[in-house]
């Protein structure tokens, strides 16, 4: 697999500042951006303990994430995309070959399904490819590349006074991350962040090199703002987080927008 020079710099950068690259194919056509991973927690949100152990966890996976690609590069590990395997093993995986139904526990036993926000990804997936039937297992990790806003992982999106002081800290040292080139490579970009945008000054015009095109766009209760890079070789979409409540109808309305950017490069 070639891991391009851009993306090679985005992991060194990554490294040197200790920040979380992102899991899926850094050659895919869709980069996706959300919140923030989830992370169950054990300790209750806001307090000491708590803090402790979101911070613990944030390091414990940048390590984990970075260490991957580091040998993802130097063993120019090609991924079998057709064949995933089930389960994180590899950061070009991120989950791969989950059920494409929610993920259910029973009696500790699990049903093999995955997240709801996987679910959403795994629908844009099909609608962009123009798909009728779903897949029976996600497959949409060959085709994007997921990062985070906020690197710090908790339950929700708890609002904390010190929860906020260090979700800004984590945003403010990504902004650099961000403005690499690595991250302009891609013809379709979701901001699936909701206000964190605007509530931590990410300035998404600056950092991605594209301008506000026309009006926000309602999908019912949902929004979506349309960016476009002055050659109009990319697309940008900012829009809520994709997990529990989204319609049908949003993601089929973001799909039509971005087909032609993601027909482009085939």
């Amino acid at each position: 697999m070639n891991y391009s020079l851009k993306f090679k710099d985005a992991v060194d950068y990554a490294a040197e500042q200790n920040l979380f690259v992102g899991f899926g194919n850094p050659n895919g056509k869709v980069l996706v951006i959300g919140k923030e991973q989830a992370f169950d927690h054990i300790n209750p949100p806001n307090t000491r303990e708590f803090l402790d152990e979101i911070l613990e966890n944030r390091a414990k996976e940048n390590y984990a994430n970075l260490k991957s690609w580091k040998q993802n590069i130097q063993h120019d590990t090609t991924p079998k995309w057709d064949n995933m395997p089930v389960g994180f093993i590899n950061p070009l995986y991120s989950w791969g070959s989950q059920l494409n139904v929610p993920n259910r526990v029973k009696d500790n036993i699990g049903n093999g399904g995955t997240s709801n926000t996987y679910l959403k990804y795994q629908k844009l997936h099909q609608y962009l490819n123009q798909q009728e039937n779903k897949s029976q297992r996600i497959n949409f990790q060959k085709d994007f590349f997921l990062s985070e806003l906020n690197e710090i992982a908790t339950k929700y999106s708890y609002n904390g006074k010190e929860l906020k002081t260090i979700r800004n800290e984590s945003i403010e040292k990504r902004k650099q991350l961000f403005k690499m080139d690595f991250f302009k490579l891609f013809p379709v970009t979701i901001i699936a962040a909701g206000h964190y945008p605007r509530d931590y000054g990410f300035d998404i015009e600056s950092i991605f090199d594209v301008k506000f095109v026309g009006k926000t766009n309602m999908v019912g209760k949902d929004y979506f703002n349309i960016h476009l890079s002055s050659d109009h070789n990319r697309i940008l979409i900012h829009t809520r987080q994709l997990s529990m409540g989204v319609t049908d109808e949003l993601i089929k309305a973001i799909a039509k927008e971005c087909i032609s950017h993601y027909n482009k490069n085939v």
